[in-house]
């Protein structure tokens, strides 16, 4: 197939654009100008500089394409950069689907998130079709993500076959030029005290990646398929990393009320020096929530599976020796 990627530069982006080029897919990849495209210029064929939210470049870029695999993504969690968040999560995917109404592009995938689905309030783990409970709470990124789904699936209204994935937490070698530095290195360092009361679904991005490939190839028009893995609290993978690492965790729970002040601080001083907070309100709320999953729909159709914990912190570690970034 010829397909387009947009958010291609990204941790995820990455590894998907490699695994479609093994598997003989032709790439065109759509970047902002001030992207670096050298770790994926080996598997595109072709570049087109633009914007999702520019209407002319992205449907000329989906031009001739057979598929549009859309990535592109703002994960910013505070409500100061509402506007900026909502315009490339929501606006941004309207405008990807309604260039592939207008290029004649049979097939988009597009690549959500957990943050749109909900989080196991009654103890059992959330599946595709249970119901958003993360809307009350009024977070800013959840609530773009949950748009941006019914932007995408809109499409099909127009004869567009839409699949949408919603990958977990994804865990691996990160490129740590990014602005949030990998928890491993900071456990190694000593550097984390302690750990919300909550938890999250832990998955391999190579695994999330793979699921994003088979979902382009075999997944059902209309459908979402949970791309997670591991279900566990905050302190057991906080744990799991500093064994990784060679250390002991012994950080104890921080109370709710402890978070939600200290994201307070971390805002106030954010809006002083420039740049993000390191912890946000929004993150602050989320925190103390199971945002556990049942990937048991994607197993069955998709034939996802997902690594042994062990094996990716082993890569992790693996990967951060080589850059001498752990002794």
């Amino acid at each position: 197939m010829k397909i387009l990627l947009t958010g291609a530069t990204g941790f995820l982006g990455r590894r998907v654009t490699a695994f479609l080029a093994e598997r003989g897919h032709e790439l065109r990849v759509l970047h902002r100008p001030q992207s670096r495209v050298e770790a994926i210029a080996p598997f595109a064929s072709s570049f087109v500089e633009g914007v999702v939210t520019d209407p002319l470049a992205v449907t000329r870029a989906a031009d001739g394409m057979d598929a549009i695999v859309h990535m592109a993504a703002d994960l910013s969690h505070w409500k100061r950069h509402r506007d900026r968040i909502f315009r490339t999560n929501v606006t941004g995917t309207r405008v990807v689907a309604e260039a592939a109404k207008t290029a004649g592009v049979p097939r988009l995938l597009h690549v959500s998130s957990v943050a749109a689905v909900g989080y196991a309030d009654a103890g059992s783990a959330v599946t595709e079709n249970s119901p958003n409970n993360f809307v009350p709470l009024r977070l800013v990124y959840h609530e773009s993500k949950r748009l941006a789904e019914e932007e995408a699936f809109d499409a099909i209204r127009y004869g567009v076959a839409v699949v949408v994935v919603n990958p977990g937490v994804l865990y691996g070698p990160r490129d740590l030029t990014h602005p949030f530095g990998h928890t491993m290195l900071e456990l190694a360092a000593g550097r984390i005290p302690g750990h919300p009361t909550g938890g999250v679904s832990v998955t391999d991005v190579d695994d999330a990646a793979s699921g994003i490939v088979a979902a382009l190839e075999r997944g059902r028009s209309g459908e979402r398929y949970l791309l997670t893995g591991h279900n566990m609290s905050y302190r057991e993978i906080f744990a799991e990393q500093a064994r990784a690492v060679g250390v002991e965790y012994r950080g104890r729970a921080i109370p709710a009320a402890l978070l939600r002040a200290a994201a307070h601080i971390f805002e106030l001083r954010a809006r002083v020096t420039g740049g993000e907070p390191r912890l946000t309100p929004d993150n602050a709320k989320i925190a103390p929530l199971n945002m556990w999953y049942d990937c048991s729909k994607a197993t069955r159709e998709l034939g996802y599976r997902y690594r042994p914990l062990s094996d990716t912190m082993e890569r992790m570690v693996r990967a951060y020796k080589e850059q001498h970034l752990l002794p």
